[in-house]
């Protein structure tokens, strides 16, 4: 019988339903980790419990599953440490009971767990989902809550000393971000050890009818950089497509911890908006759309809402932010707009362009993303173990 290699995998959180970025590229890559044959541990930090249902589909999934409670106290603000890592403390006190030919730690936010003495593996690698002090200062101008933008900045600085530190101590990088991963802030030695791994892709690329004047957006609506990009969107550019005969705007994603009926308010006065929360499946949102949008002004790294929108067969209208490290090529493979006048017009553009020109829009950027393929590339990094 042949040997089966251990990979232990450490979230920050629960990575199903897939209602976020993380979520998906964490459970896509383990579902490609599984398609190499791989016996696969996945220790998740969490402040909830996840539902059994949830737990039950990803126990299909991994060989084994370690849950362990997240601390949230109000004195960690205040700690050197950031508080996305100082709430996941005690990833250093779990026991381990096996060994692992390698292990994958999902940002900086678990980076306790290479303090941990029964932690053994012979390679590590860490998948930089963000850059998290330009992330977390980005959020700190997406919020007007003083709180929040207090917390936001605070860990922005902590995170510049602390990823640094986590970088240091594995083996390899894993960048989401290509754009992050050329830039000038990493050092030779960061660099020599990194690579680009695109977001996972294990779903079939479709291409859609495109036949209606249907928009979607699809994202974490907790995510106050996401609210912010909708509410300018609703704003300065919305009011200028109610005048278009059909057109419609659905808007679908997670509450996270805040309930349905507070996003029902939010939006409720908006006319030719429709809002779905926390739905289990994306598809007929997708099929029944002809644009996706991205009016994200505040972001870092990779937003995946962007990938799976070209996955699924929509072109894309969107800002800088909303596309900024997959390496899209604007007006060949979707539409940049950084203000609202050219926002509008890109939706006005999809909308009056034949079928056949935005579906060649359409092929063009899942040609892009078909030939950077996440699975070969980790192969390459495994092959002394497969």
């Amino acid at each position: 019988m042949v040997k089966k290699n251990k990979v232990l995998v450490v979230s920050g959180f629960f990575p199903y339903p897939t209602h976020f970025g993380g979520a998906f590229d964490i459970l896509e890559r383990i579902i490609g980790l599984k398609k190499m044959g791989l016996e696969i541990d996945l220790i998740c930090t969490h402040k909830e419990i996840p539902k059994q249902e949830d737990v039950d589909y990803v126990k299909t999934i991994v060989d084994s599953l370690i849950l362990v409670q997240r601390e949230n106290r109000i004195s960690d603000l205040f700690k050197i440490i950031p508080l996305q890592v100082e709430s996941r403390k005690k990833l250093k006190v779990i026991k381990l009971p096996k060994e692992y030919d390698f292990a994958i730690i999902e940002s900086e936010y678990v980076g306790k767990i290479l303090e941990n003495k029964t932690f053994k593996a012979n390679k590590t690698f860490l998948r930089i989902h963000n850059n998290e002090s330009v992330y977390f200062k980005e959020l700190s101008k997406s919020t007007k809550v003083i709180f929040k933008k207090f917390y936001y900045y605070s860990d922005s600085i902590k995170f510049k000393y602390y990823s640094g530190k986590i970088f240091k101590k594995v083996d390899r990088l894993w960048f989401i971000s290509n754009d992050e991963l050329k830039s000038n802030q990493y050092s030779y030695e960061i660099k020599s050890k990194s690579i680009h791994l695109p977001s996972p892709i294990n779903s079939s690329f479709l291409i859609q009818k495109l036949n209606n004047k249907n928009v979607l957006f699809i994202g974490s609506l907790f995510m106050p950089n996401n609210i912010e990009g909708l509410y300018w969107f609703l704003q300065n550019v919305h009011p200028k497509l109610l005048e278009i005969d059909k057109y419609e705007l659905s808007i679908v994603g997670g509450t996270g911890d805040k309930t349905e009926e507070y996003f029902i308010n939010k939006f409720k006065n908006y006319s030719k908006v429709k809002l779905y929360c926390n739905v289990k499946g994306l598809d007929e949102f997708y099929s029944n759309s002809s644009v996706f949008i991205n009016p994200m002004l505040h972001g870092a790294g990779v937003k995946l809402k962007t990938i799976n929108a070209v996955v699924n067969g929509l072109p894309i209208v969107s800002t800088t932010k909303g596309s900024e490290g997959i390496g899209l090529i604007d007006n060949e493979m979707f539409i940049r707009a950084d203000d609202a006048e050219t926002f509008y017009k890109g939706i006005l553009n999809f909308f009056e362009m034949k079928e056949e020109d935005r579906i060649e829009m359409v092929v063009n950027s899942q040609k892009y993303l078909k030939e950077n393929s996440y699975l070969n590339i980790m192969r390459n990094e495994f092959k002394e173990y497969i």
